[in-house]
């Protein structure tokens, strides 16, 4: 009976013994969430900008103006033997209609006056339209306005169309050529207005120097179809330097050439030196 007691106390032992063992070996539950992948601190707060709707990178930047400008003025005054004064004024505009359209207007006045008689007047308009085909190539329509008092042009109009070519473009130098075809009428001093049609080519080249100075060149060419040996033609270089944001100085030569003037005694070149002041609208 004894023994049997002691059997069944031995028993209830291992089985104790046996349920602490298997307590103390089983891992605790986890808390609650301590399951999911904890994440830093730092990947918690790119995740949350990224879930946020990114603001479009156009409203970031401003917007640039389809409109650009450039007005200069220069007067030259000298004294002494003899009195003269030089007043010249050039505006330039710039409207983008599209990525690939752009138009083009400038406007130049010279006026120079020698012991109060004049001997330079000059004024000339442009308007170019211009449209982008390809990274190379462009077309171009193109009206110009001449009227210079000292060779007798009381008017003259070409109208032309035609398309050109970008030899360079790059970030620092830009040289294009141009050829095209149209119309031109001409009304001389004291002669009837002529019509006739025209043929022009021209080139134009820009070198960006440095950060605030450029060189630019220009020209062109008219040839009538009735006579192309009554041709005009213009050339100008420029160098400018900048003084600040908007204003530069610049410092040119434009030289006009008349093949056929009106009169034997009219020269058939001008050649101007200007310098002026400009400021970028």
């Amino acid at each position: 009976m004894r023994s049997g007691r002691i059997s069944i106390c031995a028993v209830t032992i291992l089985v104790l013994r046996a349920l602490v063992a298997g307590a103390q070996a089983a891992p605790a539950p986890p808390p609650p969430g301590a399951g999911d992948t904890q994440k830093p601190a730092g990947d918690a707060l790119a995740v949350e900008a990224e879930s946020k709707p990114k603001e479009p990178e156009d409203e970031k930047e401003e917007k640039k103006s389809p409109w650009a400008g450039h007005f200069a003025a220069g007067l030259t005054l000298t004294k002494g033997n003899s009195d003269t004064r030089t007043f010249n004024l050039a505006l330039t505009v710039e409207y983008r209609l599209q990525p690939r359209n752009l138009v083009k207007a400038d406007g130049f006045y010279l006026n120079s006056r020698e012991d109060g008689v004049s001997s330079v007047a000059r004024t000339s308009l442009h308007l170019r339209d211009e449209y982008t085909l390809s990274d190379r190539y462009f077309a171009f329509g193109d009206v110009q306005f001449v009227k210079d008092q000292f060779k007798s042009i009381d008017s003259l109009v070409a109208s032309t169309v035609g398309a050109g070519v970008h030899l360079i473009k790059t970030r620092k130098e830009e040289l294009s050529a141009d050829l095209g075809a149209g119309f031109i009428l001409e009304r001389d001093e004291g002669l009837d207005r002529t019509t006739s049609g025209v043929v022009r080519a021209g080139e134009s080249y820009l070198w960006k120097i440095s950060k605030s100075a450029n060189l630019t060149e220009s020209a062109f060419g008219l040839w009538k179809t009735r006579d192309t040996g009554d041709a005009y033609y213009h050339f100008e270089v420029a160098l400018g330097a900048a003084i600040n944001d908007h204003v530069e100085i610049k410092i040119a030569l434009l030289d006009e050439y008349k093949a056929k003037p009106v009169f034997d005694t009219i020269k058939k070149n001008d050649v101007a030196g200007i310098v002026s002041f400009g400021y970028k609208l």
